[in-house]
């Protein structure tokens, strides 16, 4: 039988622009000597004709940059590493291939056979979350994987995505996958001190010194969105609870992404500060803003996005609440403007709006509509 060629392309949209794009061509080809990869003691797989197998070649067309905590020029790569899984239904049998850079992928897959694509990029294979392509067994080693916060960095934000495929030989098919980011993003851009109403803080100096994210959810899962409030209420599953880690031990890694901690910047009515930061979490549904006045005990609550500024000699705090988040959505709070004094301790809630006013809203911008999509076609 003479079988004629196919071609899929698999496109992965990223960040683009504060993202990063690259796009992943698939080619499938008619090979000889295929040997397909299966788990640890599978199932008899009886001997197929070459000729049912097809090669699929993964490469990396192009890629952009993505915009990172702190960083204006925009410059950090945004690929460190890629894996792709094939499963095949029914039999267990299963292929991978791992990239630990552009470099292209190939699997060998059984024409006309489904099954179920997982790709996941950006994993770390050192730290607590460490990720090994080599051991996984079944999707439920990839899906159910727990990915922890300290392994993220400004180069690799965690990404994961899975769909079901039916390679055709002599015919084309559509396919795409999802790939959505394990990550929040939480902006603030910019912020304005307007003291007009409060005459005896005209006189004081502001001084913006950082700027970070309390009550970060430490863990997540590689499928699970976190589309539950049952996150844990002890202390040590959330990292940064009393204000830059105030009676916590720095987590290494995890500081570049929820912090810009030497600002330092005077702001005035006169002279606004026009920066935008991002940074970067994971979800926390929790709709919670607890104040630590009531409470007997430390719980989960919203992660907040905290303004740590001094007045001449005193430092106070702003404490935005970002309650409700899901991964992969963009939380922007704009127009902020400090109108008087903050509080003495950023878990304390007693910010009104009299003291700061902040539009948080989610965004849905066209760099990460989806995260990315791996198309096939």
């Amino acid at each position: 039988m003479d079988y004629k060629q196919s071609k899929f392309i698999i496109m992965i949209h990223l960040l683009q622009n504060k993202t990063a794009v690259f796009t992943v061509i698939l080619l499938i080809l008619t090979a000889s000597c295929a040997v397909p990869y299966t788990a640890e003691d599978p199932p008899v797989e009886h001997p197929k004709p070459d000729s049912l197998f097809v090669n699929v070649v993964f490469s990396v067309r192009e890629h952009h940059s993505t915009k990172i905590t702190g960083v204006t020029n925009e410059n950090e790569s945004d690929i460190v590493r890629w894996s792709i899984f094939a499963f095949e239904h029914g039999t267990g049998h299963f292929r991978y291939a791992s990239s630990s850079s552009g470099s292209p992928l190939t699997l060998n897959l059984l024409a006309n056979q489904r099954y179920s694509c997982h790709a996941i990029v950006n994993y770390p294979v050192s730290g607590t979350g460490a990720f090994d392509p080599s051991g996984v067994r079944v999707p439920g080693d990839i899906m159910d994987k727990t990915a922890y916060i300290g392994d993220c960095s400004a180069q690799s934000l965690p990404m994961f995505g899975s769909t079901y495929a039916i390679p055709r030989p002599g015919m084309e098919d559509n396919v795409t996958i999802n790939v959505r980011r394990l990550v929040s993003r939480i902006d603030i851009r910019g912020l304005k001190v307007d003291f007009s109403g409060k005459p005896r803080l005209s006189g004081k100096t502001f001084i913006l010194r950082s700027i970070y994210i309390t009550n970060v959810y430490r863990t997540t899962r590689y499928e699970q969105d976190y589309m539950f409030t049952e996150l844990s209420s002890t202390r040590s599953a959330w990292y940064n609870t009393g204000g830059w880690h105030r009676g916590e031990t720095a987590d290494t890694g995890i500081d570049s992404i929820v912090g810009d901690i030497s600002i330092n910047r005077e702001v005035s009515a006169d002279t606004p500060y026009n920066v935008t930061h991002s940074f970067y979490v994971f979800p926390n549904p929790t709709p919670l803003s607890q104040d630590i006045r009531t409470m007997e005990a430390w719980t989960r609550r919203c992660t907040r996005l905290v303004i740590e500024a001094s007045l001449d000699s005193d430092i106070v705090y702003y404490a935005i609440n970002v309650p409700d988040m899901e991964r992969n959505q963009i939380y922007a709070a704009s127009n902020v403007i400090i109108h008087g004094r903050g509080s003495n301790d950023p878990e304390i809630i007693d910010i009104d709006p009299d003291i700061i006013t902040a539009t948080v809203e989610p965004l849905i911008e066209d760099s990460w509509d989806g995260a990315g999509n791996v198309t096939l076609d």
